[in-house]
């Protein structure tokens, strides 16, 4: 996948932005402040339907204005198509692809395979759990689009057991009714857990070639799913531990408290690696995920890079852009041509909120 073009009205800095791409590597330059970020956040919220850097999208709507618009014209295995994507804070975004409206936002992620590096996403690496469960529950969906329920389903058993449980706890409802609850509960997680195992399996010899490529010393188990409960154990222990759950009013195990173990060469990147190899680990996880998206979608997903050279020496930087160059499309930022090693195959201007491919 490549993005051929990209047009916006009100987003972030731009008042208005209309600039074409070539593929290959290409490079957005520009000095800080000057709208690098926010173009690549523009595609990614015209592609994806959500903002890559702020769960608060009204901070997408330029300031002073109520509403934004995005339009980006794609070029996928099956031809060309173009999205659009309209917001006004407080509203449902209104989704086109092709002229058509789509059923909901969450169907882009199954129809356009783009993964986004920001610097704020290495809280994936170094923030809490949730971070890395929502990272792979939303790769689930990119990846199988027929697992896209699975997660939700969990998620919806689980707020009505918690529900049923501060029922109980308030006098207002039995306790026995948790019987079918904890059946429901324990059937969607253990399905949930599956998946997600099936996803860590598959991804954990393409981060090892990965994190190599980059540098880095992966060692034998780069990547593992830390599962609370699941599967046929869940049940049980949901049974043994209702007292504790009626007395809190919250469901105490099962798969919304799962992690996933990051390390290189043995040790726990999160509490042991330096910055430039929690961006490498990063880095690693969005070019294994792109090797199995393109072997399971036959497709190459578009890679949206971020000042993503920052951290690195030289050589490290090299290897970086040897290893997306190889894309349909990388398009990288950067305050910094020489940054880019001459290996751009096309450059993006970006001053004072106004973007121009060179």
């Amino acid at each position: 996948m490549r993005v051929a073009a990209a047009r916006g009205t009100a987003f972030r800095c731009y008042g208005r932005v209309d600039v074409d791409f070539a593929g290959g590597l290409v490079g957005v330059v520009g000095p800080n402040g000057a709208g690098k970020t926010s173009l690549i956040e523009l595609i990614h919220f015209g592609c994806a339907g959500y903002s890559p850097r702020t769960a608060t999208e009204s901070q997408v709507v330029r300031f002073g204005s109520d509403v934004t618009r995005v339009e980006i014209d794609t070029v996928l295995r099956g031809g060309p198509v173009t999205t659009e994507v309209g917001f006004r804070p407080g509203e449902p975004k209104r989704v086109t692809v092709g002229g058509a409206p789509e059923r909901s936002v969450a169907a882009l992620l199954a129809r356009f395979p783009v993964l986004v590096f920001t610097p704020d996403r290495l809280r994936l690496v170094q923030g809490p759990p949730a971070l890395r469960r929502a990272w792979l529950d939303r790769a689930l969906i990119r990846l199988w689009p027929a697992l896209a329920d699975v997660p939700a389903a969990y998620g919806r058993a689980l707020v009505q057991r918690n529900h049923l449980l501060r029922r109980i706890r308030a006098g207002a409802a039995s306790a026995d009714g948790l019987d079918a609850w904890d059946g429901v509960l324990a059937s969607a997680g253990a399905e949930l857990v599956a998946a997600r195992e099936r996803l860590c399996s598959r991804l954990l010899p393409r981060l090892g070639v990965r994190l190599a490529e980059l540098g880095g010393a992966p060692g034998e188990a780069p990547l593992k799913l830390a599962a609370n409960h699941g599967g046929s154990e869940l049940l049980a222990a949901l049974s043994s531990g209702r007292r504790r759950d009626i007395d809190r009013g919250s469901t105490g195990l099962g798969p919304h408290l799962d992690d996933v173990e990051l390390r290189e060469d043995g040790r726990d990147i999160r509490r042991f690696g330096s910055q430039g190899e929690q961006r490498r680990m990063l880095l690693g996880l969005i070019l294994a995920e792109a090797d199995l998206l393109s072997e399971e979608r036959d497709e190459l997903p578009l890679l949206l890079l971020d000042d993503v050279t920052g951290e690195f020496d030289a050589e490290r930087r090299g290897l970086l852009l040897d290893a997306v160059a190889r894309f349909d499309q990388a398009i990288l930022t950067s305050t910094d041509e020489a940054d880019l090693g001459g290996r751009a195959t096309a450059v993006v201007r970006v001053s004072d909120g106004v973007a121009r491919a060179a």
